[in-house]
């Protein structure tokens, strides 16, 4: 029986592709399990790929199981009971929080994960070099990060002063808003939060932003917003607001900048992990990597609907331009 099944209706890429494969294990076989933990979509082709050139071929050497939280964290505890319930030999996840979910239902099951926070500080692991418990992975995050996209934004508007921060609140834990705050001092900008914890708050804040006078936008890393980045790209340009965020997802919506790690690398980083634990590594002792490369992408498109021009040596230094 093929064992990879997702409970959220039309979400689960994972199910199509061995239902199109049509393999089914040899009657008894033992085949390792992998559970995979989604905030929305099973869909990760990235990891699927990584799976597949290190040899795994879903339905005939390894089964996948995918549960999802249907985008909102109140539902993730429940889809994380149930994949350690199904007693899966590693749980895999693309984000912090759905790994803190996971970790808080089991110690046993091995965890790998993108962790977009600081793992250490929120007690996930004891370090980066020797995680020291059931989980491991690669971190999105870089404590630099968030200054960087405040300085960037910076150079791309010389006469801003105000900034708005989109924030979650749910997710307060993370350490992006503190690194925002200190950030914006150094870089004498005025900041003003506007926490938004459910999709419909979105249009309410964006016409506070405008209100207010902000002189652009900055969002901060969230499964939540990350999902609403369509909506988020259209309220920016219908209040003909700059936008930052922290992935190239944004910019291709319509959002004016973003400044990121390759986050399909990452995602696509987790299968080599995955391999390492079925193969018997302990997490305990496999380092965490960091990112060693971030990438610029800005929209021109947008910036020319904005009436903004953007400086040549910022679109010079840029890894992606939309035009």
């Amino acid at each position: 029986m093929i064992e990879t099944r997702c409970y959220r209706s039309g979400r689960c890429a994972l199910l199509m592709i061995l239902l199109v494969l049509g393999v089914v294990p040899a009657a008894g076989a033992q085949m390792p399990r992998i559970g995979v933990l989604a905030w929305t979509s099973c869909e990760h082709p990235e990891f699927l790929r990584g799976l597949s050139e290190l040899g795994y071929e879903p339905g005939k050497n390894v089964s996948i199981e995918c549960r999802s939280a249907g985008g909102s964290y109140a539902t993730l505890p429940q889809a994380a009971a149930e994949i350690v319930a199904l007693g899966v030999d590693v749980i895999v996840s693309a984000s912090q929080p759905v790994a803190m979910t996971a970790h808080d239902a089991t110690d046993t099951i091995p965890i790998v994960s993108i962790l977009s926070g600081d793992p250490v500080a929120v007690g996930l692991v004891d370090s980066l070099a020797r995680p020291g418990g059931n989980l491991t992975g690669v971190s999105y995050y870089a404590t630099e990060l968030t200054a960087k996209r405040l300085d960037l934004l910076k150079q791309a508007l010389p006469g801003l002063s105000t900034v708005a921060v989109l924030s979650n609140p749910v997710v307060a834990y993370l350490p992006f808003e503190e690194d925002a705050r200190r950030a914006a001092t150094l870089l004498d900008i005025t900041l003003v939060i506007h926490e938004v914890s459910e999709p419909a708050d979105l249009v309410g804040a964006f016409a506070a932003m405008a209100a207010e006078g902000a002189d652009a936008v900055f969002v901060l890393p969230d499964m939540m917003l990350a999902a609403e980045a369509p909506q988020i790209a259209t309220l920016a340009l219908q209040h003909r607001l700059p936008t930052m965020a922290w992935g190239d997802w944004y910019t291709s919506v319509g959002c004016l900048m973003a400044y990121s790690a390759r986050y399909g690398e990452l995602i696509y980083r987790l299968a080599a992990y995955t391999d390492r634990i079925l193969k018997g590594a302990n997490p305990a002792d496999v380092p965490i990597e960091q990112p060693v490369r971030f990438e610029l992408s800005i929209n021109l498109k947008t910036a020319d609907a904005l009436g903004l021009e953007i400086p040549h040596a910022l679109l010079a230094r840029a890894d992606e331009i939309i035009e």
